[in-house]
């Protein structure tokens, strides 16, 4: 008996020995972002004498077997249906969940928890969080929110009349690049095999050297174009698609703490896509619209969190409405509710070591400041108001009930006469609101598996465009290039035959 434990205590020894070789082995090397967690997954620690007899790097080994090991996710994904089948909620309790962000108390009436028509809650006025450059680490992290930005304006007080609306947006944006177009149709990434070639993303030093800080693949890009043409293909006549690839946050993070060191941050990605792409489209570069406000000390970006914050996708749209030669509304304009209380974000391990100790974000929500109702939209046809908003909601998932599912709309009454889309993932939610005061329906999706698909929507892309008759597609993403999920989705959920 004493023998067989020996054997089998040695064998489970050597069973974890061997997946944690096979982890380190195959596993991913830098920080990388998981979507259904909603952070980014540990990356592999630094390895020196140093950070071996301090112990850092074995704290740092631990999270990462604890974020890589193999089989994590298939794990978590069986836990979460075996605690579900032992649910003691109701096939319908169990639908409105799935609809929200949060848990609601397990005493609580589910389907009670939603009400039955949106709220719009009035602007809040907190104090203005300072504007000192750089607050000492030793800032109460609990009592305020710690920013390297300058704070931005004082709150709007509640608008006592609407925004000057613009004029239609029917016409054709003025281009903001002069690059020749070379559409790329029908492409099958099945049959690419050209797979090792890359673009970059890099901070230019001021001798002119660069240094990369992530990259993407080139049949990634091009998969990504001809979804994007395809997309453009469901457009009527005058319809117009506008593409915008948001950087992530701890990207942004590394150019600011070292400004003094680099004089621009270049991206590689667009300037590889956009000649694959149609004439109705229109790519933005984010970076080059934000890179002023950031020199600026503007709090366009968290800190620890991979988003950016409302001001900067505030800057985004801006862009967007002008360059078809219209006055974009002022920031001013829009209601703005900021949470109670700071957050660390999904980003917080891993830039904790360029911020000083202590640091925290704040968010605001956004609401126009005309009127509108919000939905959730399943079967196409069937819509459940929900607040626009979730503060209850921790951090960035406050916004536009983050990870509702399949589909939702902001339904707007000023009669523009057009109707949008919003192609997008977590980015895109700071964005939405904005929109509404250029359209009278902002429709969301987040085409990835865990957020949309058809079943879960009673219908394909293509058919809420033409139930709904959208007439112009954003798509506002930071992970197309890198998360096959989302191509893989919106390549089943298109629904044009091809």
């Amino acid at each position: 008996m004493k023998q067989f434990r020996v054997i089998l205590y040695t064998w489970c020894l050597l069973l974890l020995l061997g997946c944690g070789v096979l982890t380190i082995a195959f596993s991913p090397k830098e920080a990388t972002a998981s979507e259904f967690e909603n952070r980014m997954l540990e990356a592999f620690p630094s390895h020196d004498a140093e950070t071996v007899f301090s112990g850092e790097f074995a704290l740092g080994m631990e999270r990462y077997l604890s974020d890589r090991f193999i089989g994590r996710q298939e794990l978590i994904d069986l836990s979460d249906r075996i605690m579900d089948s032992l649910s003691l909620l109701s096939k319908e309790q169990k639908t409105k969940l799935a609809a929200m962000d949060t848990p609601i108390d397990a005493e609580e009436d589910p389907l009670e928890a939603i009400p039955e028509k949106p709220e719009i809650s009035p602007v809040s006025s907190p104090e203005p969080v300072s504007s000192t450059p750089e607050p000492s680490p030793e800032t109460n992290s609990e009592e305020a929110a710690v920013s390297y930005y300058s704070s931005p304006e004082p709150l709007a007080a509640e608008q006592t009349e609407p925004p000057e609306q613009p004029e239609n947006l029917s016409e054709k944006p003025q281009s903001v690049s002069s690059m020749e177009r070379n559409p790329l149709i029908d492409y099958d990434y099945r049959k690419d095999t050209n797979r090792d070639e890359m673009v970059s993303v890099n901070l230019i030093k001021h001798d002119g050297s660069k240094v990369k800080i992530s990259e993407y693949r080139k049949w990634h890009i091009r998969d990504a174009a001809n979804l994007f043409n395809r997309l453009a293909d469901l457009l009527p006549k005058d319809g117009h698609m506008f593409v915008a690839l948001a950087q992530r946050g701890e990207h942004v993070v590394q150019y600011t703490q070292a400004l003094d060191q680099y004089t621009a941050y270049e991206s590689e990605a667009e300037d590889y896509l956009e000649p694959l792409l149609k004439e109705k489209i229109t790519v933005f570069r984010t970076m080059e619209i934000l890179e002023p406000h950031i020199r600026s000390g503007e709090y366009v970006y968290f800190f620890t969190d991979h988003h950016w914050t409302a001001l900067g996708a505030y800057y985004v749209h801006k862009a967007m409405i002008e360059s078809m030669g219209h006055k974009a509304s002022a920031y001013e304009d829009y209601k703005i509710i900021r949470q109670s209380k700071p957050y660390s974000g999904s980003n917080a391990k891993t830039v904790e070591h360029m911020l000083p100790k202590g640091t925290k974000d704040y968010v605001d929500m956004i609401e126009p400041s005309i009127p509108y109702d919000f939905y959730r939209v399943t079967d196409i046809t069937e819509l459940t108001p929900y607040p626009l908003n979730n503060p209850d909601a921790s951090g960035y998932q406050a916004i536009l009930w983050l990870n509702m599912r399949p589909w939702k709309m902001i339904r707007g009454y000023e009669n523009t006469g057009r109707k949008m889309l919003l192609v997008c993932d977590s980015m895109g939610m700071a964005f939405a609101p904005f929109m509404l005061n250029y359209y009278d329906e902002v429709h969301i999706v987040r085409p990835h598996s865990t957020y949309y698909s058809v079943e879960q929507a009673g219908g394909t892309i293509k058919e809420y465009i033409d139930h709904y008759g959208i007439d112009d597609i954003y798509v506002v993403q930071s992970n197309f290039f890198t998360a096959d999920l989302y191509r893989t989705e919106l390549r089943k959920s298109i629904g044009d035959g091809r």
